[in-house]
């Protein structure tokens, strides 16, 4: 009598799953490891990301396609005298240029991910500026993101003791095609952010 064939459908059927199974750990793995593969998308400065909003899920460089896009870096234990004001330039920025029917994106991605969770966010940033998006990420994405970004990611101490991620000095802006438009100090005021989109969109 014949002895049929061990690879039976139901045994290759189970095969390809664990091995399918196995590949998707691994790719998993991986991704924590190293984070998600990045484009620069020829840009001297920014590119893509895939980040978190609170409540919002996953957001990408994609939904802000139509919006002018500031982007800066952050630790919710900076002190609020220093990070404090440039949430309200940037979120008092939007609602002047809505004004003027331009649209305009005022992000701010935590350096540290693995303490700035949803409500450290939230009770931070918000209250500081009511219109900028908190968002967050793996560390290897922070990291990855902050790179096609410049933001330096290094420690200082307050002077109470505190450590934090140091601000990124500049806040990067991006036209609403996805392309760097161009960086303004983070100290800048609300009316000369307003005036610099300005003298970008005209010249868009």
């Amino acid at each position: 009598m014949q002895r049929g064939s061990p690879w039976t459908s139901t045994r290759l059927l189970i095969v390809v799953v664990i091995l399918a199974m196995a590949l998707g750990w691994s790719g998993y793995r991986l991704s924590l490891r190293y984070g998600n593969s990045l484009s620069s998308q020829g840009n001297e400065v920014g590119g893509t990301y895939r980040l978190t909003a609170l409540g919002e899920g996953t957001v990408t460089e994609g939904d802000f396609h139509g919006s002018w896009v500031l982007m800066w870096f952050f630790d919710t234990h900076c002190p609020t005298s220093l990070c404090g004001p440039v949430f309200k330039t940037m979120s008092d920025a939007k609602v002047e240029l809505s004004h003027d029917g331009i649209r305009l994106a005022p992000l701010a991605v935590t350096l540290d991910p693995r303490h700035d969770e949803s409500a450290q966010l939230q009770d931070y940033v918000l209250p500081l500026g009511t219109d900028v998006v908190p968002l967050t990420a793996s560390p290897n994405m922070v990291s990855a993101v902050a790179k096609e970004f410049h933001a330096p990611i290094e420690m200082t101490k307050a002077p109470d003791g505190t450590e934090y991620h140091t601000p990124a000095p500049h806040i990067v802006i991006m036209d609403p095609r996805g392309h760097y438009a161009g960086t303004v100090d983070m100290t800048v005021s609300t009316s000369e952010l307003v005036e610099r989109i300005h003298q970008l969109a005209h010249h868009d």
